[in-house]
């Protein structure tokens, strides 16, 4: 039995509409996923990124590499875009992982994207090679971003955090305003991460 558990109730509202009165189809229309565990098909890597929208041409695929700096890497491959992934991208590196779903995420274009942990298991100069990869996508479509994380350095830059703890919110406010308040959680995690860096 849960102690202190509360059950409460609410709505989430995407342009004034509930999603319960939405079908999944439109919603799932609306919403670019970039998980921590990214799944790859055992096909071209062309194929894997045009995987985000059914008509897409290769230059759009082209388009969306380039923005993910990607391009260059498969630009150097053999068989460049028609290059077999293998079995969930075992061929590929977590970064080159990484990139292709934000390619992916580029090319679907959509309004709301959430990044579940998306830079966790990589070293920081990946990291901030995808950090930047990111920020190009969300300066051409202004998408509202819902970003899961550890890693503080993958959420330093957003308008709002919300810190949750043992299911709790706790804390909720701008990265400046968390990191201010002397005895706060958010300030107790980013002082033990070197540079926003899980130590």
């Amino acid at each position: 039995m849960l102690k202190n558990f509360k059950l409460t109730s609410g709505d989430i509202i995407i342009d004034n509409q509930s999603i319960g009165d939405a079908s999944s189809d439109s919603l799932r229309a609306q919403i670019s996923l970039i998980p921590q565990d990214i799944i790859l098909f055992h096909r071209s890597i062309g194929e894997n990124i045009g995987y985000a929208k059914d008509d897409a041409t290769q230059d759009e695929v082209e388009m969306a590499a380039k923005a993910a700096n990607i391009n260059d890497f498969i630009e150097s491959l053999p068989e460049k875009y028609d290059t077999l992934v293998g079995e969930r991208g075992v061929k590929l590196s977590g970064g080159q992982r990484q990139r292709i779903a934000i390619a992916r995420a580029i090319l679907k274009n959509a309004p709301i994207l959430i990044l579940d942990e998306a830079t966790s298991s990589l070293d920081s100069q990946t990291e901030y090679e995808i950090q930047k990869s990111i920020n190009i996508m969300l300066e051409q479509n202004n998408a509202t971003v819902i970003a899961i994380a550890h890693r503080l350095s993958t959420i330093k830059h957003l308008d709002r955090i919300i810190v949750i703890d043992n299911g709790q919110i706790i804390e909720d406010g701008s990265f400046q305003e968390l990191l201010a308040k002397e005895h706060g959680k958010f300030k107790m995690m980013w002082d033990s991460q070197i540079n926003g860096m899980v130590i």
